[in-house]
């Protein structure tokens, strides 16, 4: 190619054309074959352009031409893989973080058995050294030492894990100490092989706008053929040298012409963004949920478990009347909540264990009633552990006046009610549970302020702990449901989005979309209904299998770094549009006036998609991440005195704060 295109400038070497014919055979044939491909599917792609472009200059004797077309076009197919593969690459790493095997230790004689790691049954014990990657969900049993989870949640401080606590499969022992964990799920039932899971579902979903370009691109490509056709045969007829002169025009307009700066960095872009997002320990589901994340202009909230840590505390206990003792009502509730999975329960079971109740008895026909409580039999009675809104619904909320004043005090002090009845009995007892803010909560809910997003809260509890609540976190009351049942969080969520809501939102935008967050098995219907789920990782797994965004350290923060990415790769996309349209204009404006040949066609083509490819993968550069990162700690820091409503008015003051919440399930 380079000798050929010395003929191009050296009029006394115009022999070295010839050697173009060597470029054209060693470079044209892979493009052929994909050109033939295409064209057996009854389409026309950028292959077939560039294939039409250079047997039109081999025929015309522009064999330098036809070299340029050949080579340049095979490095820029060769830079689209390149660019590709390294922001696929960067959401396959996670894929590789899967251990192989695994360090079973046999409980006969306590060696070390090297099993697969797809083999790891549950409740086996399983040693994890120095440098070994933990193969599967478990608590640790022996040995104290630092996990790197940074695969799993970006976090990169690794986490130093004690007995009794959990540890994600993945995550990486970088102490100086072995681990002994107890596995609690199996390999493919694992946190890491959902985090596979969802990695592999967003790299085959595709954005609308990736959609849209593709399409255009196929209507696109045979008009412009059709037009390069004609301008190729209709001026023969007019002579030799008029239909030359417009047969090399129509060659440059077909290059000219050809989409492929937009067919491959458009991919390569959303690639980019959910890579990034990715390494940060965010897993989006698809170029079309990034997209529709840089749209969102309402967030809606849960409350336990997303705002609030999710971490219970037993603050008061009262039995109601004389018929049972404190510790009998605390037994009574130990064995109500023990089969319950709901942190609270695990709240109530822990305070009783610290107060020295042994569980006697164990309860039957256990049923949650979902947004109330649960009940079960025990021994010969039936049981209910729940909410004042349980209680008035089975007609048991009979109760002195002093109590209900407790109630109410324990309530606007930002705690969680809950009551234990016996069916016959009546209440014999009431409770009262709090709940820690998230330290990052009202630091986000105020960056999402900032930025004209709207914030509304969700739960269930009463209106005094909501407002409690609300006004930690910086919301007005205005902005806080409460005494909400599952489906009345689901109902609420549809309600805003409308009728004309939609959830593939085109590139220009035009639509405001509904973004929720939340972290249990009772917020899924609301997750699927948004037109953005947004689940904690340390939620429940129906909460990440609904939603279309997980959360992986449940930390909100990454809600934000989320949201920014999908505005930045919507932004990035539009430059690289815009882009492209100018410089073809710029090339068609020159080739109407004789100043284009193929050589600087086939340059500005390349060149043009070589810079819009560059553009998109920028997303994974450290710069670009250090810049939204900063972005949102100018926004949070800059908001922690008085931040203005839609409305013009101001918010309280975010630090003054009340009492933690709890949500009663």
């Amino acid at each position: 190619w380079i000798l050929s295109l010395i003929s191009h400038f050296v009029e006394s070497l115009s022999y070295l054309k010839y050697f173009g014919i060597g470029s054209v055979i060693f470079g044209l044939p892979p493009v052929a074959m994909k050109a033939y491909l295409t064209v057996r599917r009854c389409q026309f792609d950028a292959n077939c352009m560039m294939v039409t472009a250079a047997l039109g200059a081999l025929a015309l004797g522009e064999y330098d031409e036809a070299a340029s077309v050949s080579f340049l076009f095979a490095i820029s197919e060769w830079l689209e893989s390149r660019a590709t593969k390294k922001a696929r690459r960067a959401l396959g790493e996670i894929v590789s973080l899967r251990p192989d095997y695994a360090n079973v230790i046999d409980p006969n004689n306590g060696n070390i058995v090297i099993v697969p790691a797809t083999n790891i049954p549950v409740g086996c014990s399983v040693s994890v050294r120095t440098g070994d990657k933990v193969p599967a969900d478990g608590v640790v049993i022996e040995g104290t030492s630092s996990v790197d989870e940074s695969s799993l949640t970006g976090e990169a401080r690794p986490v130093e894990k004690h007995p009794g606590e959990e540890v994600s499969s993945g995550s990486i022992n970088v102490g100086s100490t072995q681990l002994v964990i107890r596995t609690t799920s199996t390999v493919s039932d694992s946190t890491l092989s959902r985090l596979i899971q969802l990695v592999e579902e967003a790299q085959s979903n595709t954005s609308e706008t990736e959609k849209l370009v593709d399409a255009f691109a196929r209507k696109y490509t045979p008009f412009v053929l059709v037009i390069a056709f004609c301008l190729c045969t209709i001026p023969w007829f007019f002579g030799e040298e008029v239909g030359r002169y417009w047969a090399l025009n129509g060659l440059i307009f077909i290059i000219i012409a050809c989409p492929c700066a937009l067919t491959i960095s458009t991919p390569v872009t959303y690639s980019a963004g959910l890579a990034a997002t990715a390494k940060r320990g965010i897993i989006i589901k698809g170029g079309s949920r990034l997209e529709c994340l840089g749209h969102v202009k309402t967030v809606v909230m849960d409350k336990t478990g997303t705002l609030t840590t999710g971490r219970f505390a037993l603050s008061h206990l009262e039995p109601v009347g004389e018929s049972k003792s404190r510790k009998e009502v605390l037994e009574l509730l130990a064995i109500m909540e023990a089969p319950s999975s709901h942190p609270l329960s695990a709240c109530l079971v822990s305070a009783a264990k610290d107060e020295g109740v042994v569980i006697s008895e164990n309860a039957e026909e256990h049923t949650i009633l979902k947004g109330e409580g649960v009940t079960a039999m025990v021994g010969n009675a039936r049981v209910y552990v729940g909410n004042s809104r349980l209680f008035k619904r089975i007609g048991m909320y009979s109760i002195p006046s002093h109590y209900t004043d407790w109630a109410e005090e324990w309530s606007d002090e930002g705690g969680t009610v809950g009551y234990i009845g016996i069916e016959g009995v009546g209440i014999i007892g009431m409770f009262c549970v709090k709940d820690t803010i998230r330290e990052e909560a009202p630091c986000v809910v105020s960056s999402l302020l900032e930025s004209g997003v709207e914030v509304i809260m969700l739960t269930g509890d009463g209106q005094g702990a909501a407002r409690a609540i609300g006004k930690q976190i910086g919301l007005e009351e205005s902005c806080i449901q409460s005494q909400l049942l599952p489906e009345d969080k689901l109902h609420y969520v549809s309600s805003l989005k409308g009728s004309s809501s939609d959830r593939h939102p085109s590139l220009s935008g035009g639509k405001k979309l509904i973004l929720m967050v939340g972290d249990g098995v009772n917020d899924a219907p609301a997750l699927s209904v948004a037109d953005v789920g947004v689940a904690m990782g340390e939620g429940a797994a129906l909460a990440m299998e609904m939603s279309d965004v997980t959360l992986m350290d449940s930390n909100l923060t990454k809600l934000l770094f989320s949201m920014d990415m999908g505005a930045k790769v919507i932004k990035t996309v539009k430059e690289n549009i815009a882009f492209s349209v100018v410089i073809n204009l710029v090339a068609i404006v020159l080739t109407c006036f004789g100043k284009m040949t193929l050589l600087w066609a086939i340059a500005s083509d390349v060149g043009t998609m070589l810079l819009v490819t560059l553009n998109g993968m920028k997303l994974l550069s450290p710069r670009a991440i250090d810049a939204i990162e900063r972005r949102q700690h100018k926004v949070a820091g800059g908001s922690q005195s008085k931040r203005k409503r839609k409305d013009g008015q101001h918010y309280d003051n975010i630090n003054q704060v009340g009492s933690g919440d709890l949500e009663l399930v």
